[in-house]
């Protein structure tokens, strides 16, 4: 072997491993297995993992776990149902960067009262996965759904269950396509971020009925042709920059609390103008001050017109909004 190849050899970092914790084992080829961890052993990190199948119960005993992060391995492909079961002190869980993982079983997450956060980003899977069965009691739960690029629909009851109190559901950057009627049911939605899914078109004008909220709602860099008429009412702040296919917003009564959006067409702003001045009260006749951000509204060079409008409460004026402005 000449110089050059050995010098390469001695210099080129060794392939990355990771040693199994004592407890578990991590047979190639095989099935993880953490029984026991002992007490005050509070973060299992498993990166690079050898395994295949995450089985049932494979994690029981972990009593005093707070934190669970599986990321960044080609092998495994299968996490079987009750994986993470009944492990009362659980606070967070991470799967990322299993782009071999194609299998989320039924019930996997299981009796988790205390999850405060579920990420499962860059994986394989094919179908958004049962969160049904995890009954956390936290406030403010947050589940983060990333890009996942094979998952296409968001079905009915997809969230049923999945908590008692409020939740911030991150779902961008995934395949979706289709979002089923009452997908959000039986939810307290404090923010519900669709963002970035590009094949985004249909969201089901019951999508959002049996839920609470949103608060806040971002449709960004999606190819939604309308919002749903229907759960629009607890919406306080709308996204929706470049979404050029959103061509029509549900009536302007529908946004009885919107404080602020951020919006892709100056049109969108003159859907908020020329109320009737009866029977209007403060939360409708904040709508006025969009057609002031319609005036002012610069167009960027590549026709995106972006508008971010605060809606104050005072001086509110009605203007029409300049015909140059796309009329849809």
């Amino acid at each position: 072997m000449g110089l050059l190849p050995m010098l390469l050899l001695l210099l080129w970092p060794p392939p990355t491993r990771t040693r199994c914790p004592d407890f578990c084992s991590c047979k190639p080829d095989g099935a993880l297995s953490c029984p026991d961890a002992g007490p005050g052993f509070t973060r299992l990190s498993l990166t690079y993992l050898p395994v295949k199948v995450i089985p049932s119960q494979a994690f029981r005993g972990l009593s005093d776990v707070l934190i669970i992060e599986i990321s960044q391995s080609d092998s495994l492909e299968r996490m079987e149902a009750n994986a993470f079961d009944s492990l009362l002190n659980l606070s967070e869980i991470l799967i990322q960067n299993t782009k071999n993982l194609v299998y989320i079983g039924p019930g996997a997450f299981t009796n988790l009262p205390r999850l405060k956060y579920l990420s499962i980003c860059n994986t394989g899977i094919q179908k958004l996965p049962d969160v049904t069965k995890i009954f956390s009691a936290e406030f403010n739960f947050i589940l983060e759904i990333c890009d996942n690029l094979h998952i296409t629909t968001i079905p009915g009851n997809a969230f049923q269950g999945m908590n008692n109190e409020s939740a911030t559901l991150k779902l961008y950057g995934n395949g979706f396509e289709e979002i089923q009627s009452h997908a959000f049911n039986g939810t307290t939605l404090i923010s519900l971020d669709l963002k970035e899914n590009k094949n985004l078109r249909k969201m089901h004008n019951d999508a959002l009925r049996g839920a609470t909220g949103p608060n806040v709602l971002d449709i960004s860099s999606t190819k939604l042709e309308a919002l749903p008429s229907y759960g629009l009412e607890s919406v306080q702040v709308l996204i929706a920059t470049s979404s050029y296919s959103l061509k029509k917003l549900p009536p302007r009564e529908k946004f009885v609390s919107l404080l602020e959006a951020t919006l892709t067409y100056p049109s969108h702003c003159c859907a908020f103008i020329n109320l009737p001045t009866k029977d209007q009260n403060i939360s409708l006749s904040i709508f006025e001050n969009f057609s002031k951000q319609c005036e002012s509204t610069a167009r960027k060079p590549n026709n995106e017109t972006l508008l971010t409008s605060w809606i104050p409460y005072h001086d509110l004026k009605l203007h029409m909004c300049k015909a140059e402005f796309i009329s849809l």
